[in-house]
């Protein structure tokens, strides 16, 4: 199910990656979708606190292993399908089908499907229910869409009505999934006006296309794009944004889906600049996801290699001048880097600040130095 907007006098909580939310409180998550008895218990403890609407993001890991078995879902929205798990389901057909569970096995009140993904067409076509749909063709859509560094300005139009307005999220994946969640908050029945009234004080997702660098004319972003599409999204945003070159940091996750690495250098390969490093190897040796990677890359591309994560995001941003973008992508929120059973601290946003600050440092001894010589 995806994200509710907030509405006035409305109890929320809230399930997913990044944590778990129960009114006032924030509990750290394990999982994306908690194991079944943990999953009903936060429920009956949300419940018991006088929360009447959960947002709870559901994993195909949790549909493949029954952690939300015996839940009905008021409304379960769907946004896209692309490469990623298949160390776990085996191939494209299977993680598909796990997805698919949610509107065929389940309870729904009312299915919200973005049908411009292929895949959600389908889901779309064959669902027995209560069917609202997202997209350029959907009953909820956006149009007029203007984006900047400080956002996104669009029209939505939806069944209960239109208007005009900003939100602080860029990109039109981000945008996708914005109005994705108002679908779901209109189709769970909270108000247009209360809708439209939130949504432009959305609070960014940590490590979600998060700008890093405040005010400086070099543009560094965090995000935790770690697929081929979630890669080519987030350069096809950053170009945008019409900065003069995209520098991308990025490397794959280890112990995960190797099929998918070589195809994120493929997707890295739009970018002006790629510097090829490691992400959370896990058990395996960064070296050899690193070539990975670097196998999938257009050798016409600049690309720098550097195993060493802290140096490479250092190297990017020492690469960038004033009016570029840095797009630090593949883990995004998470506080650790996990190398061989270690969890080394380790925060992509705190590197990248470092990093920038270092540059710019550098940058006002050259002048001085230039103006001194003078």
């Amino acid at each position: 199910m995806s994200s509710l907007l907030p509405a006035a006098g409305v109890a929320t909580g809230l399930v997913g990656t990044i944590h778990t939310r129960i009114g006032d409180v924030t509990l750290p998550a394990v999982h994306t979708t908690p194991e079944a008895s943990d999953f009903q218990r936060l429920l009956a403890r949300m419940r018991d606190s006088g929360t009447s609407l959960v947002a709870a993001e559901v994993s195909s890991h949790a549909l493949e292993l029954g952690r939300v078995n015996a839940t009905r879902f008021a409304v379960a929205g769907f946004t896209n399908f692309s490469q990623d798990h298949l160390d776990f389901h085996g191939d494209m057909d299977r993680y598909l089908s796990a997805k698919r569970r949610l509107f065929e096995d389940y309870d729904i009140g009312t299915a919200v499907v973005n049908i411009d993904d292929p895949a959600g067409a389908q889901i779309a076509e064959s669902f027995n229910g209560n069917l609202l749909t997202v997209g350029q063709k959907g009953h909820c859509r956006h149009s007029g869409v203007r984006t900047t560094v400080e956002g996104t300005t669009f029209t939505l139009d939806t069944p209960w009505g239109s208007a005009s307005l900003s939100v602080p999220v860029i990109g039109r994946f981000n945008l996708d999934n914005a109005v994705l969640a108002s679908a779901c908050s209109l189709a769970a029945g909270i108000d247009f006006n209360d809708v439209i009234a939130g949504l432009p004080g959305l609070a960014g997702v940590p490590g979600r296309y998060e700008i890093v660098s405040g005010e400086d004319p070099i543009t560094v972003i965090v995000d935790y794009a770690h697929t081929p599409d979630g890669v080519a999204e987030a350069i096809r945003a950053a170009r945008e944004l019409h900065g003069k070159r995209v520098i991308v940091v990025l490397g794959a996750g280890g112990d995960r889906d190797r099929e998918k690495r070589s195809l994120m250098g493929e997707a890295a390969s739009s970018a002006d600049i790629v510097v090829i490093t490691s992400d959370n190897p896990r058990s395996e040796e960064p070296q050899d996801i690193v070539a990975s990677v670097v196998a999938g890359l257009n050798p016409s591309v600049a690309s720098i290699t550097e195993v060493d994560r802290h140096r490479a995001i250092q190297q990017a941003v020492s690469a960038a001048a004033d009016g570029d973008i840095v797009l630090v992508l593949g883990r995004g929120h998470e506080p650790h880097q996990d190398i061989n059973g270690e969890q080394i601290l380790f925060d992509d946003r705190e590197v990248a600040r470092e990093a920038l600050q270092q540059h710019r440092r550098s940058a006002d001894l050259d002048t001085d130095s230039g103006s001194m010589g003078r």
